[in-house]
């Protein structure tokens, strides 16, 4: 089930407004790295890399483990953060994914009956009810999220099974997240002739295919 994590709300959203720690995060979620090959890859100065790289760690957000010479960084946990903003309410929790324990209709069919008249008790008891369902329905998603991480880890698998050329691998892992060739190339801190000779090696082997779609040319699985 959903837990919502020891965590200062304050601190993360501190920690994920600034747009160079966003840019490191979206690059660890694609694979580990280590600093130089981050600010490689982000044309930022190694130092700056660091300095965002321990923010991050102590935010609990990053871990890190040694390889060899190279320490390297990576998301090790599925987060979410919530936020409910409206004229009444401001609320911001930081929850882990986990199992879905109930019957989903259950709880559709019961907001859907919900009964009430216009006594303020009646509409409190009625709110609580909402706000037990609007907890479960935070569940799901953290459900639907953990079903996520877990398809695009046998993703993984699956392609590391195809091949065992990295640059292969990094390109059928970003043409499965929707990148387009040049997308995967300054995505993974890749040449971007090294990717079309991937796309070919790969083509003639019947792994992917080139699709036109008007003036642009898709390369897709099949």
């Amino acid at each position: 089930m959903v837990r919502v994590i020891d965590m200062d709300v304050n601190e993360i959203l501190d920690v994920l407004g600034n747009e160079s720690r966003r840019r490191i995060l979206s690059l660890l979620s694609r694979r580990p790295c280590y600093v130089s090959e981050i600010a490689y890859c982000l044309r930022m100065a190694p130092k700056v890399v660091l300095d965002h790289l321990e923010r991050l760690e102590r935010a609990g957000i990053v871990n890190s483990f040694e390889d060899g010479k190279r320490r390297y960084y990576y998301i090790d946990r599925s987060l979410r953060i919530e936020i409910t903003l409206t004229p009444h309410r401001f609320s911001a929790k930081v929850v882990e994914d986990g199992e879905l324990e109930m019957d989903v209709f259950d709880v559709l069919r019961e907001i859907m009956n919900l009964k009430y008249d216009s006594e303020p008790t009646s509409i409190i008891e009625t709110i609580s009810k909402i706000e037990r369902a609007q907890e479960i329905f935070s569940r799901i998603q953290c459900y639907i999220n953990s079903k996520i991480n877990s398809m695009l880890d046998e993703l993984i698998s699956a392609i590391e099974r195809f091949t065992s050329d990295d640059v292969e691998r990094f390109v059928l892992y970003g043409l499965a997240k929707g990148l387009k060739d040049y997308e995967i190339a300054e995505s993974f801190g890749l040449m971007y002739s090294d990717v079309e000779s991937a796309l070919k090696r790969l083509e003639r082997r019947g792994l992917i295919r080139k699709v036109v779609d008007g003036s642009r040319i898709v390369w897709k699985f099949g």
